[in-house]
């Protein structure tokens, strides 16, 4: 029987984080993720607290500068019933003035497997292909462990005095941590996709998230690299016949229908390199839960 300090599920930010910063104060980590990374996930605009406040602690710096990402100075947004778009900067926040002033456009894949691997190097244990299957407790109802599914298929128990499940809105251990609640405001829909060679905004904003207000709801357009760009559509659920004729045609449409993506997009054509080729939904992403550890 194994037995660790504490077992992490999800290998994404959160669980990569909280698996190195235990591991820093000498403590035995163990970190499953169900994937092998790099995989796609959606997520991609950062803030400076995440650059330059997290991800200083953890160390990664100097490889998320090499690795390149987009930098991100702030926000521009057209929002409200005025057309006239409006940008905020980071550098205007006297707690953020300075050289700390600015984040990061990520590709997911690669910011996730820079997060993993220097979990690894903090000495946490990693297992990539392992799925956490249930909850283990004790007399008190304590979590001590879990069962875990292991990359053969083989499933065996692992002790630990604490669990985290950083797993994310698809975990199957949240059913022992009270009652999920969605959000009564944020009941959304979001579809997006990729697109090459769309419109850049004038520097110094070229880099900024872009958000545009619509009648159906509100559009992202984030600039991953000089060439990719991240473009979804978040609207309310009762637009959902929508998709009825697919992702893709829906994302069309919503783009005709917002002027200044379309805009943007004029000249653009459909990413078609995997993981970017693919018009993706989400849905119920807006949540909480009645209890963050299991009670007796």
């Amino acid at each position: 029987m194994e037995e660790f300090d504490v077992i992490v599920v999800g290998g994404g930010p959160g669980g990569s984080t909280a698996a190195a910063f235990i591991a820093m104060q000498g403590h035995r980590v163990l970190l499953l993720e169900r994937e092998r990374l790099p995989y796609y996930k959606i997520g991609e605009s950062l803030l400076p607290s995440t650059v330059n406040g997290i991800c200083a602690m953890l160390g990664v710096s100097d490889e998320l500068k090499r690795a390149n990402f987009t930098l991100k100075q702030g926000g521009t947004f057209r929002w409200g019933r005025s057309k006239t778009p409006w940008t905020f900067a980071f550098s205007l926040s006297s707690k953020m003035r300075g050289p700390t002033s600015f984040a990061y456009q990520v590709e997911r894949s690669k910011f996730d497997a820079i997060l993993l691997n220097n979990a690894r190097r903090k000495g946490v244990e990693v297992r990539e292909r392992h799925t956490a299957l249930d909850v283990l407790f004790d007399d008190e109802q304590r979590a001590r462990g879990l069962v875990v599914r292991d990359a053969d298929g083989e499933s065996r128990e692992v002790r630990s005095r604490h669990v985290i499940d950083a797993s994310g809105w698809t975990s199957t251990l949240a059913r022992h941590v009270g009652t999920r609640v969605y959000s009564e405001h944020f009941r959304n829909i979001a579809v997006f996709g990729y697109f090459l060679d769309g419109k850049r905004m004038p520097a110094p904003n070229s880099g900024n998230i872009f958000c545009a207000a619509f009648d159906q709801g509100w559009f992202w357009y984030i600039p991953l690299t000089p060439t990719l760009t991240s473009v979804g559509a978040v609207v309310g659920q009762e637009f959902a016949s929508e998709l009825s004729d697919g992702a893709r045609p829906a994302l069309t449409r919503l783009v005709e229908r917002c002027e200044p993506i379309r805009e943007l997009l004029a000249q653009a054509r459909p990413a078609v390199m995997a993981p970017y080729d693919e018009v993706r939904v989400r849905k119920d992403y807006s949540y909480c839960h009645t209890s963050v550890s299991p009670g007796r």
